[in-house]
């Protein structure tokens, strides 16, 4: 049975989920690809190929080298020219059929560890191209029947939180994590007045607007400005990204550059941070922390995005 592909288009383009990178022979995301770039494991002139039946099109990774902080869209990757597509090729050219069923996105809490792996060395080429570039391999990994959208580092599930909000099928999209589904509606949730007492074993992805300065450390500490509710108080909480763990981070070239540049204009941002609220049992003074260790689960952005995020829900599901 034939399986149409799912594919979007942006500014005029066809949008294509996924390709092939002869240099690592992988099919990847332009996601991974974004990723790989901005961890220094793969080159500006990488060569990108259509996963279509008998297709050799070369493809542009669009966004590819532009800063986290610039981004108004996914990364994505594109068509130099329709016609470079062959006959056969089912992402361009698609026939049409059975709708394929939605499938959950998958946030993955730990990334595998070789993740981020240098490229293996490259032997005897599989198949030589007709046009001098760099040659196809031929490892079976052509194909477009949808797969799972798999995300390790949280700004991409904000991307896609963002874009449902605009499709206003929140109650609808729904995400895996370790195992378990549930709706963007559901995990996002806005730290404003909630009952924090009530949250402390709620892991979600917690947002809010903030402020962020540097460390003396080589850190970063970011401080919430709409508070949670305890008892009478109201209790604003605070994050803190450790330089330590910022340098053991691979894609800490991306993060630093977001944060820099928040900090030069200001401080002001909106954090988003998947973790539970953590208060102390014992203090004198009650207090609310999130603890992010992996820091792939931050995404700090410049306050623009508050417009989309306008009558987000505020009630805990």
């Amino acid at each position: 049975m034939y399986i149409a592909p799912t594919i979007r288009e942006w500014n005029g383009y066809v949008a294509i989920d996924e390709a092939i990178t002869p240099e690592r022979d992988e099919r990847l995301s332009a996601e991974r690809a974004y990723e790989l770039y901005w961890a220094d494991l793969l080159g500006a002139d990488a060569t990108f190929l259509c996963v279509g039946q008998g297709c050799e099109a070369h493809l542009i990774c669009a966004c590819l080298e532009k800063p986290e902080q610039n981004l108004r869209i996914r990364p994505y990757f594109r068509s130099r020219r329709l016609e470079d597509h062959a006959a056969t090729c089912e992402v361009v050219h698609a026939r049409g059929g059975e709708k394929e069923e939605n499938k959950p996105d998958v946030f993955e809490a730990q990334r595998p560890a070789d993740h981020f792996r240098a490229a293996p060395s490259v032997t005897a080429p599989a198949s030589v191209s007709h046009d001098g570039l760099a040659p196809r391999r031929t490892s079976g990994v052509t194909g477009t029947a949808k797969r799972a959208s798999h995300y390790y580092r949280l700004s991409s599930l904000v991307q896609k939180f963002l874009e449902h909000r605009r499709d206003d099928d929140l109650d609808e999209a729904s995400v895996e994590i370790g195992g378990e589904t549930t709706t963007y509606a559901a995990l996002f949730r806005n730290v404003y007045r909630q009952k924090v007492a009530e949250l402390t074993g709620t892991r979600a992805v917690w947002w809010g607007k903030a402020s962020i300065r540097a460390t003396k450390e080589g850190g970063y500490f970011l401080t919430f400005s709409r508070p949670f509710r305890h008892d009478d108080t109201e209790l604003r909480p605070t994050i803190t990204l450790a330089a330590k763990d910022i340098e053991a981070y691979a894609v800490r070239r991306l993060l630093k550059a977001r944060l820099d540049k928040l900090i030069d204009e200001g401080g002001r941002c909106v954090v988003f941070a998947w973790a539970k609220p953590w208060m102390p049992t014992n203090a004198e003074s009650a207090f609310v922390r999130f603890y992010v260790n992996n820091l792939d689960h931050i995404d700090v952005r410049g306050t623009e995005v508050l417009d989309e995020l306008k009558n987000t829900s505020r009630v805990a599901r």
